[in-house]
């Protein structure tokens, strides 16, 4: 049994049809790809717990750790850095006493983001059953 030759004018429309679907599945995946955009903005954080507080000043990228009570506790502050190859965990310190704040200056991009949190600690022994909740923080503009 022979085929039969389809004539020139279908071959025509057939390709246009799959062509057209083609064109329009892309435009509908591209659609969705896009979708709303959420824009990160320099953002300071703070961080407490029953000991004291971390503080980030995203303008100065600096972040502060104040004892606040009188308990024999110093503080630890573990953070996570994401504009580092090795996000973490970097610990911060202070062992200085009630009253007091220590300062650590990042030196991050713009919009790099940390995520910190702060602990009681003794004789360098984080007590993390007492840590507060976590805080995230993106930096401003590059110092």
């Amino acid at each position: 049994m022979r085929r039969s030759r389809q004539s020139a004018m279908a071959l025509v429309k057939r390709t246009t049809t799959w062509l057209a679907v083609t064109v329009a599945a892309v435009a509908a995946a591209t659609v969705v790809t896009a979708g709303p955009s959420f824009a990160v903005s320099p953002t300071s954080a703070t961080a407490t717990a029953s000991v004291g507080y971390a503080y980030f000043n995203a303008d100065t990228q600096v972040l502060s750790i104040h004892d606040s009570h009188a308990d024999g506790y110093g503080i630890a502050v573990i953070n996570y850095r994401y504009d580092l190859a090795n996000i973490g965990p970097y610990y911060g310190w202070n062992r200085e006493g009630s009253g007091t704040t220590t300062y650590y200056y990042l030196h991050m991009p713009p919009l790099g983001e940390i995520k910190f949190y702060v602990c009681p600690e003794q004789n360098g022994v984080v007590i993390e059953y007492e840590c507060g909740s976590r805080a995230f923080g993106y930096a401003g503009t590059e110092i």
